[in-house]
């Protein structure tokens, strides 16, 4: 066998694993940061209902999304893109079309048609969609997280003084806990 012949028998081989892994390698730095840019903006606004002086959505929110969108980015040129797998690809699908729909009801309909309440249900509804999807074909803690931001979604319009701090709890239950879990699952092999 000749060496040309041999590197495209191996990288036949490789695109079949590739396809056949349903490993999820997503990189959990992105869930820890997009959970901790809602939990800290729900945080905000909880602490605001509460009577504190805030700063204004403007000042606080654009910078932590931009920040996150960084971070996202940054993780995202670091990441090993030989080891994506069909399982990575459409996770990165899911989650980027979850956040693009989030992202449009925002600044085209937030404060004009949507309350900004309401609004942060639209992200929360939206992000657990994608963590349930992704959850269900790859990963548990992700399952989990998905349950558990939809769950406080759902009992935050039962709560309505702590509406905000609901939704930021399940932020954290939601993307930050299964970020973490992931994060040792892979520091551990």
């Amino acid at each position: 066998m000749n060496e040309s012949t041999a590197r495209d028998d191996l990288a036949a081989v490789d695109r079949i694993l590739r396809a056949a892994d349903r490993t999820l390698h997503f990189p959990p730095l992105v869930l820890v940061t997009w959970g901790l840019c809602a939990a800290i903006i729900n945080g905000v606004h909880q602490v605001g209902v509460l009577g504190f002086p805030v700063p204004s959505d403007t000042s606080f929110h654009v910078p932590l999304m931009v920040l996150a969108i960084g971070i996202t980015v940054w993780v995202a040129r670091r990441h090993d893109a030989e080891r994506e797998t069909r399982v990575d690809a459409q996770a990165a699908t899911t989650f980027g079309v979850a956040l693009a729909v989030a992202l449009l009801l925002n600044v085209t309909a937030q404060d004009t048609v949507i309350p900004a309440t309401g609004m942060s249900l639209f992200w929360s509804g939206s992000i657990s969609i994608a963590l349930l999807v992704v959850g269900i074909q790859a990963s548990r803690p992700l399952l989990g997280g998905g349950v558990a931001l939809l769950t406080a979604s759902a009992l935050a319009g039962f709560v309505p003084s702590w509406f905000s701090g609901t939704l930021a709890l399940g932020w954290l239950a939601g993307l930050v806990v299964p970020g973490i879990v992931l994060m040792r699952r892979r520091a551990d092999g």
